[in-house]
């Protein structure tokens, strides 16, 4: 079966390259990324693999999903949840920036947290919110986190501001269909949802492959309830919220909502160092078995 499985995969693949305008990045080897892929399917080291308990339809679309974005699970780029006997494939951190730069119209993208006490200040520019002065403290590594912001660069040197309070990052976990890692990892899982919700209006907008653009619309959706839903929070008014109006950021609002967390998961996760640098590595290997309703 496993054999079976790359290869048809792969296949499909190909077939896309070269009949349905797929561009993938030139240094990236889908038999690698597959071959990664069923090592972590086949796993035994927690019980019965994810190959045998989900149906074979969804584990090719979860990997189809993965092919197509580009993505590897050898660097921690993406991770594969069960829903009951349902398989998903979804992006981590890195998966999401890497995805973000393979955009056509995106030279580049950074994500930002903003803890308690860190100097941070907004305005607005022609009508646009742009984030003025940014200076992180140390001393304020553990405080709370009160926001998350996201500068997105097109390729004529423009920087488009995205902007999101705790109490937004919330609201868009609160759709989440598992829960866990946002609680054991809150700065990672920010700068993911802020770096989602940056690059939407991106995405949607490219003269990318239609491919391309639907598994990476698929992927983000899948993470939510079955209902489709649109978690962005709603785009702030500049001149209802900003206007030219320069201050600290407040306090962290009071969160009423709990914030569901990411799932766990069972993959079997290979040394990256760049993984290793941001603490992606212990992430992934810190991940539990989950099967959601």
């Amino acid at each position: 079966m496993s054999n079976q499985l790359v290869t048809t995969v792969n296949e499909n693949i190909m077939d896309m390259k070269q009949n349905e305008g797929l561009s993938l990045p030139p240094d990236y080897s889908v038999g690698n990324a597959l071959n990664s892929a069923y090592l972590i399917l086949s796993d035994t080291s927690k019980g019965k693999p994810l190959l045998e308990r989900c149906d074979q339809g969804s584990v090719i679309k979860a990997l189809m999903n993965m092919a197509i974005q580009g993505l590897s699970p050898a660097k921690n780029q993406c991770y594969f949840i069960p829903y009951g006997t349902q398989l998903v494939m979804q992006r981590s951190y890195f998966g999401s920036i890497s995805v973000v730069k393979r955009l056509s119209n995106v030279k580049d993208i950074q994500a930002q947290i903003v803890h308690k006490d860190d100097v941070f200040e907004i305005g607005g520019v022609d009508g646009m919110l742009v984030v003025k002065k940014f200076e992180p403290s140390f001393e304020n590594l553990d405080k709370p986190i009160i926001g998350a912001f996201a500068w997105v660069e097109d390729n004529d040197g423009n920087r488009t501001y995205t902007v999101m309070t705790k109490k937004d990052i919330d609201m868009s976990w609160s759709h989440a269909k598992t829960k866990n890692v946002q609680n054991e990892f809150p700065e990672e899982m920010a700068k993911r949802t802020i770096i989602n919700r940056a690059a939407k209006f991106f995405i949607n907008s490219s003269s990318d492959n239609d491919l391309f653009v639907q598994a990476v619309n698929n992927t983000t959706n899948d993470e939510y309830e079955d209902d489709p839903k649109d978690v962005t929070p709603p785009k702030r008014s500049l001149m209802a919220d900003v206007g030219e109006q320069q201050g600290q950021v407040a306090a962290e609002p009071d969160i009423t909502d709990e914030a569901p967390i990411e799932p766990n998961n069972e993959e079997a996760t290979l040394n990256d160092e760049d993984a290793g640098a941001d603490g992606q590595t212990e992430l992934f290997t810190n991940l539990d078995d989950v099967d959601a309703e």
